[in-house]
């Protein structure tokens, strides 16, 4: 008597037909999972702890007037800069820190985080972001989570396709946190990461759960979210805005390479000093913290700042915005080349962000929406290969409207385009590789996010 048939999916797969594609067909999927979220828990709390020292740190040391403009910070922050400047020093010399780490963008794309370098980097990266280093919490943040998914893959001698899984569901763990938006976070790791593509939907998963598990017990306790952080006037969408973006995107995409120029220049600079570890973080304290005092808005990750220029941009003029954004890229380079650690999108953001509201203020005929989320997500867009993600970013902390995404994506395809697509970017870092006729030894490779 044969067997009767049984019904679609009742041994635990997925029907065996054309359209359907099992999700658990891979080895080790339901392992996967169970690890997505045991590193949602754990680094919901780690990024609650981490965020809540840099926070309560920069209030203790750090007191900003309200409509910060020049020369309107105190001396006393340089004696907190340098001190930090020394401390940091100081600890990647006894926890023997290497000279340079990967950086974010590179642990996202290697898909590992060397778990022995996780404790002292990150503990550095709490000093730098406390003494108000011009560095983003992503840094610290991606390392925990990563290095934690590493750490167990390996330790556990799981194969190498599930610990890659692994760190990228620890990592979008880990910004789930930070940005307080499960969705973002997974996107932002997945575009970046670019894990192959019979992984991919495992990944997806898990990196989808650890993040939706970390916000969940994120945000019950800090209570904050990206969704809506900055308020901006509303702005009705009309053809011409999509033309106007083309500029906006070439400017961000100038600013950009700036930046990378700048690193360089900072890393060539510094070289003398790269192994006087002490010396140079102190000496790099110093000098953003001067600049700190001129222009109080260059310091931190430049989050809270950005509420303030969307605020007060008006009253403090294009002339002032103009000089903090390119102030702001000095001192992310210097902090990136004198052994400050943390993470680069939150600074570009603030650079990019900054320099929309100037253009606004210089044009007032070019909506403040515009041209600020064009240009927020326009400047990262430039150097990094995530222009869904950046969009999404935009979108979601502006709140500006479905029309008004269309000019902000020309924006940022127009930066990427520019710099990245046209090979640009790696002309100009394949020239700073190149050590000087002059020099004995090679430099430094500029990055961003060390």
């Amino acid at each position: 008597m044969s067997e009767p048939p049984r019904p679609p999916g009742a041994d635990g797969q997925a029907p065996a037909g054309p359209g359907f594609v099992a999700l658990n067909r891979s080895p080790g999927f339901w392992a996967t999972i169970g690890y997505a979220v045991v590193f949602g828990v754990v680094l919901a709390f780690a990024a609650l702890a981490f965020l809540g020292l840099i926070k309560g740190g920069t209030n203790l040391w750090f007191t900003l007037p309200q409509n910060p403009g020049w020369f309107d910070g105190s001396l006393w922050w340089v004696a907190v800069t340098a001190g930090a400047g020394l401390v940091v020093g100081v600890m990647r010399r006894a926890f023997d820190v290497p000279i340079k780490l990967p950086g974010t963008i590179a642990e996202l794309k290697a898909q590992r985080v060397e778990p022995s370098t996780v404790p002292a980097a990150v503990a550095v990266s709490l000093v730098s972001l406390v003494g108000g280093a011009s560095l983003g919490p992503e840094g610290g943040l991606g390392m925990m989570g990563g290095g934690l998914g590493t750490w167990i893959s390996e330790r556990r001698k799981l194969p190498e396709e599930m610990r890659a899984t692994n760190t990228l569901s620890g990592m979008a763990g880990a910004y789930g946190g930070l940005l307080s938006s499960p969705i973002l976070a997974v996107i932002l790791v997945l575009e970046v990461a670019r894990p192959k593509a019979a992984r991919m939907a495992d990944t997806l998963v898990a990196g989808l759960l650890a993040s939706t598990v970390a916000f969940a017990v994120y945000f019950p306790i800090a209570g904050s979210t990206f969704v809506g952080l900055y308020t901006l006037p509303s702005f009705k969408y009309k053809d011409w805005q999509l033309l106007a973006a083309i500029p906006l995107g070439l400017v961000a995409g100038a600013l950009a390479l700036i930046t990378v120029v700048m690193i360089g220049l900072m890393a060539k600079l510094t070289a003398p000093l790269v192994k006087r570890t002490v010396l140079r973080s102190t000496v790099g304290g110093i000098a953003f913290g001067l600049v700190g005092v001129a222009l109080p808005l260059t310091l931190f990750t430049g989050t809270g700042q950005l509420a303030t220029v969307i605020h007060d941009g008006t009253a403090l003029g294009a002339g002032l915005l103009i000089a903090v954004v390119f102030a702001k890229i000095l001192v992310f380079a210097l902090c990136e080349a004198t052994g400050f650690i943390g993470g680069p999108f939150l600074v570009m953001l603030f650079i990019g962000g900054t320099a929309g509201t100037a253009a606004h203020v210089l044009i007032p005929g070019l909506p403040e929406g515009l041209a600020f989320t064009a240009m927020f997500a326009a400047l990262p867009g430039a150097l990094v290969a995530a222009p869904f993600s950046l969009i999404l970013l935009g979108v979601i902390t502006t709140q500006i409207g479905t029309l008004q995404i269309a000019p902000v994506a020309v924006a940022v395809l127009t930066a990427y385009l520019a710099v990245s697509g046209s090979g640009l970017l790696m002309r100009l870092m394949s020239r700073a590789r190149k050590p000087s006729p002059a020099a004995t030894k090679p430099a430094t490779e500029p990055t961003a996010g060390s």
